[in-house]
């Protein structure tokens, strides 16, 4: 039966397991090999016991002058189609690249290289000129890290792609140079989003059918374009978590909220607390942000949805799972329903208004709570 890409995470994450179990064990690259890199080999779905399928110490020599092996040949119909180098773990370097290049440019049939010290793994292949292995990796996959962060769809599809029931050496050249260009699309967007460059602003602003925009004013459209960015992100981030309050989010105003109507609810075991329409804003407010500052931390994603409130008078406590462990930071409202923040870190506890200003603080605060209260 065909293994399912959600039984391949699955696997991904119990072996990422395994490698923190055993790896203080491993003292050398024999040892490397055979704890950490065979198994990987076999998590992929070939027999690395049969010598016809994962060949050991493979040759594909230039001439009787320029040998060239790889420590693992995966072959198919006896020719090798993927190269395999390995490195002690803890000693892969870039400069180990140039022996597995020299096998692959040796090689006709090899279509993917990879180069492990058992932990990290990167994936090559030659999208310049046949057989002329890349000089950067098109797929990264660091062990280490998995067990912290859940990999990411994109490189568990490309990763999916690679096993023995899904790898075809004709079309992996092609799906990697479509992972490559995701990558640089990611980069550039992910740069265009924290500060949009003007070139970027002045075609916005033509899809838009904004014209005439003067040389001076253009940048001034860039905060624009930054906050828009922000705000489809968030609104998009807050649909996937089914947070309350996705509707189309307002334009930011340094201006305070207007007060609304004040609205019971029972947040509070003291009677006589109402907690307004304003802290309730507050309150989605700060869960908007945790959500944007949890961008690509499923761990920290999910815990939003434990994020709570207690209301007190003049204060609304905001915690992660428990109130006093867990407190993130406190909700002050004025009399004229303006709203701000005190985080309940060690930091500066000077009221802010904004809560942009102290994202680094607020994403340490979230992440420390997360990581000692978490099951």
């Amino acid at each position: 039966m065909a293994q399912t890409i959600e039984e391949f995470r699955a696997a991904l994450a119990t072996f990422a397991e395994r490698i923190q179990r055993v790896r203080e064990h491993v003292k050398n690259e024999e040892a490397t090999k055979v704890s950490l890199i065979l198994p990987f080999i076999g998590l992929l779905g070939y027999d690395i016991l049969d010598p016809t399928e994962v060949a050991a110490e493979h040759a594909s020599d230039f001439s009787e002058k320029y040998k060239n092996r790889a420590d693992y040949a995966i072959l198919r119909d006896m020719k090798p189609v993927i190269a395999v180098e390995c490195k002690c773990l803890g000693n892969g370097k870039k400069d180990d690249r140039g022996q597995l290049k020299a096998y692959f440019n040796a090689s006709k049939t090899v279509k993917l290289g990879i180069l492990t010290d058992g932990i990290l793994y990167e994936f090559f292949i030659d999208s310049q000129e046949p057989n002329m292995m890349d000089d950067d990796p098109f797929l990264t996959i660091n062990f280490g890290d998995l067990q912290k962060t859940p990999i990411s769809d994109t490189a568990l599809e490309g990763l999916f792609a690679l096993t023995k029931a899904k790898f075809d050496p004709e079309t992996v050249s092609e799906n990697a140079r479509r992972s490559i260009t995701h990558r640089a699309f990611y980069d550039y967007l992910g740069a265009q989003f924290l500060s949009p460059s003007i070139e970027f602003t002045r075609f916005l602003l033509k899809e838009v059918d904004i014209k005439h925009v003067r040389s001076t004013a253009v940048d001034g459209y860039r905060d624009i374009a930054k906050a828009a960015f922000n705000d489809v992100f968030t609104s998009h981030v807050l649909k996937r978590l089914d947070i309350a309050g996705t509707t189309a989010l307002p334009m930011r105003s340094e201006s305070p909220p207007e007060p609304t109507p004040s609205v019971t609810v029972q947040p509070s075991d003291k009677p006589g607390i109402v907690t307004t329409g304003a802290e309730l804003r507050a309150f989605e407010t700060i869960r908007r942000r945790l959500a944007f500052l949890s961008a690509g931390k499923a761990e920290m994603f999910d815990a939003i949805g434990q994020v709570s409130f207690r209301d007190y008078q003049g204060k609304m406590a905001v915690f992660y799972m428990q109130e006093r462990k867990g407190r993130l930071l406190d909700i002050l409202e004025g009399k004229d329903g303006s709203i701000r923040f005190v985080l309940a870190d060690d930091g500066d506890a000077t009221p802010v208004t904004d809560l942009a200003t102290v994202d680094d603080r607020l994403r340490g605060i979230f992440q420390k709570k997360v990581a000692e209260i978490s099951p």
